[in-house]
């Protein structure tokens, strides 16, 4: 089943369509019954790549690890908008590195998006390990992922003791 409803023909048209009215793009976009997003989405892919842009893609695009640090990193260094580096680094949306971002943020950035991580489960701590897992990420400005990670507790767990620390001392 096609992941569009519209045919590039019909994409085209619209188009086509909407460059000769004299009406807004949401405006257009609602009497042709799809989102103004949608229709910003067609126009940016014909003019960057033509009619072949609109055609409906068959298979995923796969990227490597490489590729989509470079991409989050410029982003997270201000490099451009979600949709400018979309562009520059020739995706065909936002979504993608939307997605990345989020993974890279929660430090879950793979070469394959489809590789699952198997979350650490919890342990015993006693209460000094707790005292010095809390004291890695408020000195150390360590993310909860790292902490979770270096001393093998769950993500939940290091947080809500740091944040037990901050509430009321240890």
């Amino acid at each position: 089943m096609p992941r569009s409803r519209h045919t590039t023909r019909q994409k085209l048209a619209i188009i086509m369509e909407y460059q000769q009215q004299e009406i807004s793009l949401s405006t257009f976009a609602k009497m042709k019954r799809i989102t103004p997003k949608t229709l910003k989405r067609w126009i940016g892919l014909f003019q960057r790549y033509g009619p072949a842009g609109l055609q409906a893609v068959r298979n995923n695009a796969h990227y490597s690890q490489t590729f989509k640090l470079r991409v989050v990193q410029a982003y997270l260094a201000g490099e451009g908008t979600l949709e400018t580096l979309s562009i520059k680094f020739g995706l065909r949306g936002t979504r993608q590195l939307e997605e990345w971002i989020s993974k890279y943020n929660g430090d879950k950035l793979t070469a394959s998006p489809s590789r699952k991580q198997v979350p650490i489960m919890s342990r015993k701590t006693t209460f000094e390990e707790r005292i010095e897992i809390v004291e890695y990420v408020v000195k150390g400005e360590h993310s909860y992922t790292e902490t979770a990670n270096h001393f093998q507790v769950s993500y939940q767990q290091a947080r809500s003791w740091v944040l037990k620390a901050k509430n009321g001392g240890y």
